[in-house]
């Protein structure tokens, strides 16, 4: 039990963080909420002054120098320590071949993540140096989602390389001074619980089925593929276009192309997935500056109706500004003013626009380190068994997980030709009405079709597209089109 002396703050967690701390506990093994960054170190590297810049930094934000207190009282807490060390774990492993340094890699990123951390016990954050060869590093940076979010993330690693520029000078930079997150747990128990409940009431009545993507399986294997793919710039360019004449983000528009996805693959007008959301209020103050885990999961509910797809699109916006007061809301009970409960959705979007990669960019674009950082990742696992990540740019990069148990490689496949069409659809004819777009484009169904067809033994082929459609729904009625 951490003693008395070392401690210099006790508050309450937010409702995200005891989420993550339920999961934790519940499932011990889980690596669910472990995030993993890593990134390349090109140029010459002092690790000295790395461990004084990461000391700096701890000593800068009590979060992470918190600790998640659940045994022997009556509600956790977390618990921020005056003190708590970082040792950065510095290997050399330039004496191996290429062929080992990868295997070295890719095996030292997969035994951190098995040791996981005891939210009580351990620090929450890790970070190692591997040296590659001489000027070539590779940095293996973790943590415990319930220290911090993404957007977090990139604050973090632009202080620390002000502090490691400034420290190469013999100083320490001038920084803002810090907001702790403990501002945002006070406004946090500020809020009306009860107003927040009867909102998401009333914005959930009426969902009567869970709308999910074509499960093979409900059994986890446990193991995630990936698949990504790019809408291109000039599409991008117009969904952007489209987003503006609207009122509406680009987030926004993401989701509506996304509701109609599943109305179409489950054959309904009204769609509920979940989307991950920054959770910082706009009425606290200096908000964006805090370091802290502020995000949440909400849901999402795409009511076509008769709906066109701009006018569906203003509408989203409209409903995403209303449930901005309490996005606060805990989704276990937020999820309990449903008639589905935690049947409510089954997989999230995230549109992730966080500033890590650009202040990556800002840094090798500067002349005042003797290093680049290149090929930044950043690895984390929920327990969802999808997610779709929508990462913006010039071209919007679109990336799929999903536990192989559950999901087919083929059926995700085919989510990328459904989302492809539609955007395409939407652009050309932002006005057309949502009941008059399809998943796929007359061709591609005819070949799909006669491709389904062809495995078929004795009966021939339909003559019409039609009747090839009503053919194939009579023989596999649960098929997507």
């Amino acid at each position: 039990m951490v003693q008395q002396l070392e401690i210099q703050d006790i508050y309450p967690l937010s409702f995200m963080q005891e989420g993550m701390l339920f999961h934790s506990l519940l499932d011990q093994e889980s690596r669910a909420y472990f995030e993993q960054a890593s990134f390349t170190i090109n140029g010459s590297l002092d690790t000295e002054r790395f461990q004084k810049s990461l000391d700096a930094l701890i000593e800068r934000y009590d979060i992470f120098r918190t600790a998640f207190i659940h045994k022997n009282v009556a509600k956790p807490r977390q618990v921020v320590l005056k003190r708590r060390p970082i040792r950065l774990q510095f290997v050399d492993i330039s004496h191996l071949d290429e062929a080992a340094k990868e295997a070295f890699v890719d095996q030292f990123k997969q035994d951190d993540k098995k040791k996981g951390f005891d939210l009580q016990t351990d620090p929450l954050m890790r970070v190692s140096i591997l040296k590659r060869a001489h000027e070539q590093y590779n940095c293996i940076w973790s943590h415990h989602h319930i220290l911090m979010d993404g957007w977090c993330f990139g604050i973090v690693m632009k202080e620390f390389l002000a502090i490691y520029k400034a420290l190469g000078k013999g100083r320490l930079p001038y920084l803002e001074p810090v907001q702790p997150f403990s501002k945002y747990i006070k406004w946090l128990m500020r809020q009306d619980r009860k107003e927040a409940e009867t909102f998401w009431k009333t914005r959930l009545s009426s969902v009567k089925q869970m709308t999910s993507l074509p499960k093979k399986s409900t059994s986890s294997k446990g193991t995630l593929q990936q698949m990504a793919f790019t809408v291109s710039k000039e599409q991008t360019d117009g969904l952007r276009k489209l987003a503006t004449n609207a009122g509406a983000t680009l987030n926004t528009v993401f989701q509506a192309l996304w509701g109609i996805v599943l109305q179409k693959i489950n054959r309904c007008d009204d769609a509920v997935f979940g989307s991950v959301i920054s959770g910082r209020p706009s009425d606290l103050d200096d908000v964006e500056k805090m370091v802290g885990l502020f995000i949440n999961t909400i849901p999402v509910r795409v009511k076509s109706g008769s709906y066109s797809f701009s006018g569906l699109v203003s509408c989203l916006q409209e409903e995403t500004l209303k449930a901005e007061a309490y996005n606060y809301y805990p989704l276990y009970d937020i999820q309990a003013q449903s008639t589905l409960k935690q049947e409510l959705f089954d997989h999230i979007v995230v549109f992730e626009n966080i500033p890590t990669q650009r202040e990556i960019e800002s840094l090798n674009q500067a002349d005042a380190f003797d290093f680049t950082v290149e090929d930044f990742q950043m690895e984390e696992v929920t327990n969802y068994g999808c997610s779709i990540k929508i990462i913006p740019g010039s071209s919007l990069y679109i990336r799929i997980n999903f536990d192989i148990g559950q999901y087919d490689p083929a059926m995700m496949k085919k989510i990328e030709l459904y989302l492809r069409h539609i955007i395409g659809s939407v652009i050309a004819d932002p006005n057309r009405q949502i009941a008059q777009i399809s998943l796929l484009g007359e061709e591609t169904a005819k070949e799909m079709l006669y491709k389904f067809n062809q495995t078929e033994s004795a009966a021939p082929l339909a003559p019409t597209l039609n009747g090839l459609f009503t053919r194939r729904v009579a023989l596999s009625p649960h098929l997507p089109a």
